[in-house]
């Protein structure tokens, strides 16, 4: 996910330079979650209930979206009716959100499906915490029942 031009400043000096290119060549430009590769487009289907991603150089080889595993090798299935999306690896922070906190450990490069899915949480909590905090200013300047 591309940094809020808001939250640029928490984010290290170093980070385009040196954190995030260290980070994608340790996970070999791949997704760490489910090792879709980056800067490619691939097909994403459902194969016997499981999401699957093919690889855009071996037709016919697909891969688990959950843990990249190999899922089925044979013919090019469903590559026809499946979403194709193009794959752009971003830097995750898995264990703790903190921008400032660019330890190796706690850095991956995920895709965009895996980032989403990583943050899912923190998104839900925020999501809540914008929610109450739109009511708490509605009820401030409520004016039903004023004459």
């Amino acid at each position: 996910m591309p940094i809020k031009p808001e939250n640029l400043a928490l984010y290290p000096a170093n980070w385009k330079s040196e954190i995030r290119p260290r980070i994608l060549e340790r996970d070999g430009h791949r997704c760490k979650f489910c090792g879709v590769p980056n800067h490619t487009t691939i097909c994403r289907v459902v194969i016997a209930g499981v999401l699957a991603w093919a690889d855009p150089v071996k037709r016919g080889v697909w891969y688990s979206a959950a843990d990249g595993s190999l899922l089925y090798s044979g013919f090019a299935i469903g590559e026809e009716e499946g979403r194709h999306t193009r794959i752009v690896l971003t830097i995750a922070h898995l264990h703790d959100p903190d921008p400032s906190n660019c330890d190796d450990e706690n850095l991956a490069a995920l895709c965009q499906r895996c980032h989403l899915r990583h943050d899912a949480p923190m998104h839900r909590e925020h999501r809540a915490a914008t929610h109450r905090a739109k009511r708490a200013v509605a009820d401030l300047f409520d004016t039903r029942g004023v004459a």
